[in-house]
């Protein structure tokens, strides 16, 4: 059974993927404010090779419009505010949607956040959103579609995006990755896709995700977030913390994105051990000390990535934090 299908099918009996309990005994909540945790060492895994090049883009730069700002918008952010985790479903993989929804109910969670394409496999979530948007509505519950743009082609890219909110995700996410995932990552190209995206998404929120900043200042930074920031309604920086103290990681990403847009932070809840973490997922106690930090930090949400690979010790860390779920009106 696929990854996905499985967690969905184990959550449905109150089980976790390896057959733990899931959220039923949830551990006693940790202490507030949560103390700093410091993760096991980081292993160092074998040199692999260097990335290939990239080969040249779809649209050559110089041809990719330079798209005007944004005018003023009112955008709620509600759909993102509270608790939320991510879901990888790829083409072909059979999502259960609602169990998916009972899950994030028992979870005491406010948003689903699911993939729906990406440049390699083009939209495929037209199926998942029809069934789990009304469902999850009746739940009170927000689905924000998440994506995977190369920007090799940034109109073809911000059409996959109209198509998720056609289906009718209540926000959207576009998953915006630096140049060794594939990414043809600049200013120019970045605008020039958000600004498409800005334009469908009207009233509903457009979330980057992006890269955690590792300090305070953007100034030295060479990922393009200012360059975003007149596009997006909110920010969520993947605060992967690996073997950084989590809350020093999560107040850093919120302290820097904060002086441009709203944040809300993805906290880790897979094993990093592959890409020089340490290795096994991390405690419940990092999740707690990571939520609360990005709170007390200014966030307005926090979610984990992933669903899949998490486990219910950090599911249930998530569940306990009293965060105020958000009940937003019904969407039709």
């Amino acid at each position: 059974m696929a990854g996905l299908a499985r967690a969905l099918a184990c959550a449905a009996l109150g089980l976790a993927a390896t057959g733990a309990p899931l959220l039923e005994r949830a551990p006693t909540p940790y202490p507030l404010p949560a103390p700093p945790v410091d993760p096991p060492p980081c292993t160092t895994p074998p040199p692999g090779p260097p990335p290939r090049p990239l080969p040249p883009p779809a649209v050559p730069e110089a041809s990719v419009p330079v798209p005007a700002r944004p005018g003023p918008r009112r955008v709620s952010l509600d759909a993102v505010a509270g608790k939320g985790i991510w879901v990888t479903d790829f083409p072909g993989d059979r999502v259960d949607a609602a169990r998916l929804v009972a899950l994030a109910r028992r979870a005491r969670l406010n948003a689903l956040y699911v993939r729906t394409g990406s440049t390699h496999d083009g939209f495929y979530g037209g199926r998942l959103l029809a069934a789990l948007v009304p469902l999850a509505h009746r739940a009170h519950l927000r689905v924000i579609a998440w994506d995977f743009p190369t920007l090799s082609n940034p109109a073809a890219d911000a059409a996959r995006a109209a198509d998720a909110l056609r289906a009718g995700a209540d926000a959207f996410s576009p998953d915006i990755e630096e140049a060794p995932e594939g990414t043809y990552l600049t200013a120019r190209r970045v605008a020039s896709y958000l600004s498409l995206v800005r334009r469908d998404a009207g009233s509903r929120p457009v979330v980057a995700t992006v890269p955690r900043p590792t300090s305070p200042s953007l100034a030295a930074s060479p990922y393009p977030y200012r360059a975003e920031a007149p596009y997006v309604d909110a920010f969520a920086p993947m605060v992967y913390w690996s073997c950084t103290e989590p809350g020093l990681a999560a107040s850093i990403a919120v302290a820097a994105l904060s002086r441009l847009r709203p944040v809300v932070p993805i906290g880790q809840d897979y094993d990093m051990g592959s890409e020089g973490g340490p290795p096994g997922l991390p405690s419940g106690a990092e999740v707690w000390r990571f939520v609360d930090a990005a709170r007390r930090a200014g966030a307005i949400g926090v979610s984990l990535y992933d669903l899949e690979s998490g486990g219910p010790v950090q599911l249930a860390a998530l569940r306990a934090y009293p965060w105020a779920r958000v009940r937003p009106s019904r969407r039709p």
